[in-house]
C-alpha cells in the first residue's frame, strides 16, 4: 500500500490507559481533554515525510483503512501537527 498526493498513511501508537478519580479507566483516544495523538508512518505521498517517522496529529482527521488485517489510519499532510 502506498499513499497518493498528499496523504499519509500511519499506524497510531498504542495508547496509554489512565485511570479517573472515580476508577474509570480510559484509553486516550476516549480523552476529551487530549486533541492529538501519536503514530507511526507507513507511506507517505510528500518527500517530507519518510517511513517510521514519528508524528503527532489531530485525533479528529482522517479515516481508518484496512489492509491485511491491519488497521491504518489516513491523514493528510495538513493534519500533522509535528515530527517527533
Amino acid at each position: 500500500m502506498k499513499a497518493v498526493g498528499n496523504y499519509i498513511i500511519i499506524k497510531e501508537t498504542i495508547e496509554n490507559i489512565v485511570k479517573t478519580d472515580g476508577g474509570l479507566e480510559l484509553a486516550e483516544k476516549h480523552r476529551e481533554d487530549i486533541r492529538y495523538r501519536k503514530g507511526t508512518i507507513i507511506s507517505s505521498g510528500p518527500d517530507i515525510l519518510k517511513k517510521n517517522d514519528q508524528i503527532v496529529f489531530d485525533k479528529i482527521a482522517g479515516h481508518d483503512i484496512e489492509d491485511n488485517k491491519n488497521i491504518y489510519k489516513v491523514i493528510t499532510i495538513k493534519d500533522v501537527i509535528a515530527i517527533l
